[in-house]
């Protein structure tokens, strides 16, 4: 038989594969942590809880993946042009899937004190440029799509790009209440693997130093990196000019507990790697972003300093190209997973 024909049989058999149906053994959804406050004869509010959602294929593998959103509930689900996103694509490979919203955000919005919200007028022109699926910039009247962008173009996906964004709150006391509720959900359900992105990267790094269940943490383009104390190292310079800090400040000792877990950063495209005139003003994100990516590299040599497992993915660096912020949802997400699965056979995490 022709290699042409050979290819073509294969590449019809792994996509019949892909679409073919499988078996959900156990699913459901609950709250999890939480506090209550108040008492019962003069009134009481349970509040700042977290919100799970599973699903346990049939034959499952023994460690779950608990995949936490950031601002967006679609960052592990379907993706923006319908494809299957982490959550089946995990499901399918046999790993247990935990879906959560964090206190006070999605399903877990009864919170313990006061929120307020203020819409974006330009939400869409900032974000379209800050996720990196290109520049739109102040007077375009349409953005601008980076060329081999792994983002699908058409009015369907950017329609749904543009509202899967909730309020998100990064104060430190939203910090400690969510990384609380997610350090009791491990505990529950004993050792797992963490995915975070963006946002909640420093969620991640957080929840593993509140409880020892955390296996792994894979965290896609963390806004935050955290450091030991006493070896913080210099201010990072922005284009513009400010000196921000390497990273967050923890006690070495919680530290230390991010050295006894194996730990993968991931970045996707079009970061650039050094500061550029051009990157300010609209364009600032694109210097923030690569701030963050040096906060990453200096966390990343402390943990294996001090006898840790972690390391920083560039994926262009390896050959692949054209992520934006989501590289779970783009084009090429299932080339994503398949890096997500590498690393999880040879932590020994893939395990029936």
């Amino acid at each position: 038989m022709p290699v042409r024909i050979v290819l073509v049989a294969l590449l019809a058999a792994a996509t019949a594969a892909a679409q073919s149906a499988f078996v959900i053994r156990e699913q459901g959804a609950r709250p999890f942590g939480g506090r209550i406050t108040g008492n019962a004869a003069g009134g009481s509010l349970h509040c700042d809880h977290g919100y799970v959602e599973w699903q346990i294929p049939e034959g499952p593998r023994r460690t779950p993946l608990v995949m936490v959103h950031a601002s967006s509930t679609k960052t592990w689900d379907t993706t923006f042009d319908g494809r299957e996103g982490f959550r089946h694509i995990f499901l399918r490979r046999g790993f247990p899937v935990y879906l959560t919203d964090l206190p006070r955000t999605g399903r877990a919005g009864q919170g313990c004190a006061p929120v307020s919200y203020e819409p974006q007028p330009n939400h869409d022109q900032a974000w379209f440029t800050n996720w990196r699926l290109g520049l739109w910039l102040p007077g375009d009247p349409t953005p601008d799509f980076y060329p081999g962008v792994q983002f699908p173009q058409t009015e369907r996906a950017l329609n749904e790009f543009f509202r899967i964004q909730y309020p998100e709150f990064n104060a430190p006391e939203n910090e400690q209440v969510e990384t609380d509720a997610l350090a009791a959900l491990l505990d529950e359900l004993g050792p797992s693997v963490l995915l975070t992105h963006s946002s909640t990267g420093i969620r991640g790094w957080i929840t593993a130093t509140k409880t020892t269940r955390v296996a792994a943490i894979v965290s896609y383009e963390p806004g935050d990196a955290v450091l030991p104390d006493s070896e913080m190292p210099s201010p990072i310079e922005r284009i513009d000019g400010m000196k921000l800090p390497p990273g967050r400040a923890i006690p070495m000792a919680d530290f230390l507990k991010l050295t006894k877990v194996p730990i993968q950063i991931v970045w996707g495209d079009y970061i650039p790697p050094t500061m550029e005139q051009v990157n300010v003003g609209p364009r600032l994100s694109l210097d923030n972003r690569r701030v963050n990516v040096q906060r990453a590299k200096l966390m990343v040599e402390a943990i294996n300093r001090h006898g840790g497992d972690a390391r920083n993915v560039m994926l262009p660096e390896i050959g692949i190209r054209g992520n934006t912020h989501f590289p779970m949802l783009d084009l090429n997400n299932v080339q994503i997973a398949d890096l997500l699965s590498a690393f999880l056979a040879e932590k020994q995490l893939d395990r029936r």
